[in-house]
């Protein structure tokens, strides 16, 4: 009986532990994360595809995220998969498929020439932000 109370004392302390650690990783991920803000922007984003030419596009928009911003922007089309947790995860633009699963490829995110941490679904945009959608073949280096 003796070795049951204290097993069960270590897993209850293990567990609290568990749980003030996640809680704490939440505290610094809100208190971290990019705010947006309200209100009309003027947004770019540049295509760049495989071989090297591009297409820009502009929006003027009250959006929040940049998925939002793209749909406002006339002649890009931008389709992929969606997931509740992550949002939509790029995988076609202009009709130009670029699916890791199959052939290592991707569309990467660009903010001016630093990589986005955020995806689509998730990336605030602010007035006068300029976008890169890249596609990246297998192996290539990074835009």
């Amino acid at each position: 009986m003796q070795t049951f109370k204290k097993n069960w004392k270590k897993k209850a302390a293990a567990l609290a532990g568990f749980c003030l650690a996640v809680l704490a990783l939440l505290f610094v991920y809100t208190s971290l994360r990019p705010g947006t803000s309200a209100g009309r922007k003027q947004v770019t984003v540049e295509v760049v595809y495989s071989d090297g030419s591009s297409e820009t596009y502009r929006a003027s928009t009250d959006a929040l995220y940049l998925e939002q911003a793209m749909a406002d922007m006339d002649g890009l089309t931008v389709e992929g998969s969606r997931t509740e947790a992550f949002g939509l995860m790029v995988l076609t633009v202009n009709g130009v498929t670029a699916d890791y699963e199959i052939d290592g490829a991707y569309w990467a995110i660009y903010l001016e020439d630093q990589p986005c941490s955020y995806g689509v679904s998730t990336q605030p945009v602010e007035d006068g932000q300029h976008y890169r959608l890249v596609y990246q073949p297998a192996d290539a280096p990074a835009a």
